[in-house]
């Protein structure tokens, strides 16, 4: 028993020791003590890790210029350009008569649209031409009166076109209802 008594008694005394050295043993670390570079960040206080970071300095030059890139992959397509015209001539008609007319589009384009605009007229043919490169019109002047005009309008587009023949020549003259009669006969068959 003693000896156990006499062996743990020696190993308080070096752990007082012990722990006694290394308390004094860092008061009196000194920076001449310290090898260059073996101290890293996680060993800085904030306060030393802040004074690190010094201005910004000023910016230097732009350097040469790398050499040319590969030539990317082709890209999709864009949208087809659209060239549209627009086409109009008036047409008189005399008093308790007709005016009537066609407006064609340039060659190479077919009509997308157009319209009678008839002042003061009654519309009666307001329709594409057989061949769809153009728009005719055809309005009355029932008012007894010394005419008047209407204007013919065409939009036209570049392409070509198959279109419905309702047949112009008795489209300029028929009634509305005769036309409308005429296209669904033509759809139907």
């Amino acid at each position: 028993m003693h000896r156990v008594l006499r062996t743990a008694l020696l190993a308080a005394a070096a752990i007082a020791v012990l722990a006694a050295g290394s308390a004094g043993a860092a008061k009196l670390i000194t920076g001449k003590q310290i090898k260059n570079g073996s101290i890293g960040l996680t060993d800085l206080s904030k306060a030393a890790k802040r004074a690190l970071h010094g201005a910004d300095g000023a910016a230097g030059s732009t350097g040469p210029q790398g050499p040319q890139g590969a030539t990317g992959p082709q890209g999709p397509a864009g949208p087809a350009s659209l060239h549209t015209t627009i086409r109009t001539k008036e047409f008189f008609a005399p008093a308790n008569d007709f005016a009537e007319g066609e407006v064609r589009c340039p060659a190479g384009q077919v009509a997308v649209g157009g319209t009678v605009a008839p002042g003061a007229l009654y519309t009666v043919v307001d329709l594409p031409s057989s061949d769809g490169r153009g728009w005719i019109g055809s309005a009355f002047e029932g008012n007894g009166e010394s005419g008047d005009s209407m204007l013919v309008s065409v939009i036209c587009t570049p392409g070509t076109s198959q279109v419905l023949a309702i047949g112009t020549a008795q489209g300029r003259s028929a009634t509305p209802e005769g036309l409308k009669a005429q296209a669904r006969a033509a759809l139907d068959g």
